[in-house]
Order: structure tokens, then sequence, then C-alpha cells
């Protein structure tokens, strides 16, 4: 099994160094695929430990990305302060549906997600900064949807917090990295409340803490840190646009295994 979660961590490693795509994009819909035929994982948890060995994962992944874009002075960590309690909360909150949800329902819910993001992908419309004031409590109101949201579906939220940020007067450059430490947060509080949800709820399956499936984690890991600027440096020498477009195809495809497959 072990070959078959690194095989996931290059993958998924090289896309994101590529695309800039969130790494629980490619690794929920192919973990949740190895965990089916996997018979020490119950069917009715195996999306909550696809998304939240996703999230631990993404702690690793996120913190090398973060520490890039803090090098070129790419963070607005007063943004970060204001959306830190609502993200924080939100997770909690995300943790918590996502273990009382059916896992059924919970595929379907990603599924549904992973198409916008296909579509997203392969439309390629790019969003544009706009000239918007929000109060403070829109932002914290915003700011817990978001974490519930990406905690929910094993993702750093870049999708949705990017938007955001250019909304709120960022330049692309800031909102990439803002969205990053915020993605960060996100992953360390609902890491935690999967753990947690897990093991309260007695969910003792081997090599795993709560909803955290460690093997899977130790492979995608090491995989995905590794190869992940192999990705950089080949989005400087491949037409990107064109991968984008079959990127978007690969997930809607990947897409139509977690939905109509049981």
């Amino acid at each position: 099994m072990l070959t078959i979660y690194l095989m996931i961590g290059i993958v998924a490693g090289i896309l994101s160094g590529l695309f800039g795509v969130g790494g629980g994009v490619i690794v929920i819909p192919a973990l949740s695929h190895v965990f089916r035929h996997d018979a020490t994982i119950p069917s009715a948890s195996i999306m909550q430990m696809a998304v939240g060995t996703s999230l631990a994962i993404m702690i690793f992944t996120a913190t090398s990305a973060l520490y890039a874009h803090q090098k070129r002075k790419g963070v607005r960590w007063q943004v970060v302060k204001v959306m830190l309690p609502g993200l924080m909360l939100g997770s909690v909150g995300g943790a918590i549906i996502a273990h009382y949800l059916p896992s059924s329902w919970l595929r379907i819910i990603f599924g549904l997600f992973l198409v916008f993001i296909g579509l997203q992908m392969i439309i390629n419309k790019q969003p544009k900064p706009q000239d918007k004031n929000h109060s403070l409590l829109f932002l914290r109101l915003s700011s817990f949807f978001i974490g519930t949201l990406s905690s929910l579906l094993g993702v750093g939220g870049g999708s949705l917090l990017v938007p955001f940020f250019l909304s709120h007067q960022l330049d692309m450059r800031e909102a990439t990295g803002t969205s990053i430490a915020c993605g960060l947060a996100v992953g360390v509080v609902a890491t935690i409340s999967f753990m947690a949800a897990g093991y309260f709820a007695g969910s003792h399956i081997p090599d795993s803490t709560g909803y955290i499936y460690w093997p899977a984690f130790v492979g995608v890991v090491i995989a995905s840190v590794l190869l992940a600027p192999l990705g950089a440096i080949l989005a400087h020498k491949l037409p990107k646009e064109f991968l984008k477009k079959i990127l978007g195809w690969f997930l809607l495809i990947m897409d139509c295994d977690m939905l109509f497959f049981k």
C-alpha cells in the first residue's frame, strides 16, 4: 500500500506545483478510491478518513508554500488576524458536520465541489480585483463559512479565499500568499478536530488516530513535498493553459468515479 500512497503523493505534488491547485483536490478522490478496497477501513468512514488525512497532509504542504510566499512579503498578516477566529471556529464546525454526515453524502458534496473546480480550470476565468469595502462582521461571517467548507471538504480553501481576498482589494500575489496562511490555520485546527471526532466516536481503525490514516499520510507527504518543486519548474516550461484544461477534464473524470461508483 505504501507504494500506492507514494504514487498519489507524486501526482499531487507535481500537479500542485504545476497548477497551484490544492493537493486535496487530487488526494481525496484518490484516497477514497484506495480506501474502498482496504478491508481495515469501514465503508461508513471512507470519506471521513480521506478528508481528515488530506487535512493533515495540507499542514506540511502549506507550511512549505507559506515560507516561500513570506520571503517575498506576499502575506497580509493583518488580514489573516481578522480572518483567523472565524476560520478556526468554522474548521471545528466542518469536522463535526463531516463526522455526522453519512460517508455517501460527504462523497456527493465533495463530488459537486470537484465539478466546480474542474469547470473553473477548463473555462480558466481569472478573478479580477474589485474595489469593495467590507464590514468586520461580514469578514467574520465569511471566514466562518469558508473555514467550515474548507474543513468539510478537506481543502485549504484557496478556491474560495483567493477570489474573496481579491474582492477585499488584495492583488493576486497577496491574495495567494494570504490564502495559504489562512489555509495552514484551517489545516491545523481541522486536523485536530478530525482526530478528536474519530477518536471519541470509537473509530479504532489500525494505524490511525481518529480520522487520520497514518500510512497514507506518510506516503503522500514524503512524495508530494519532494515533487512539488518539480511541478513549479515544469510550470515555466510546459504549455500551462492547455495542460490546465486537461487537468480540468481529468478532475471531472475522477468526479464520475466518486459520484457514480461505490
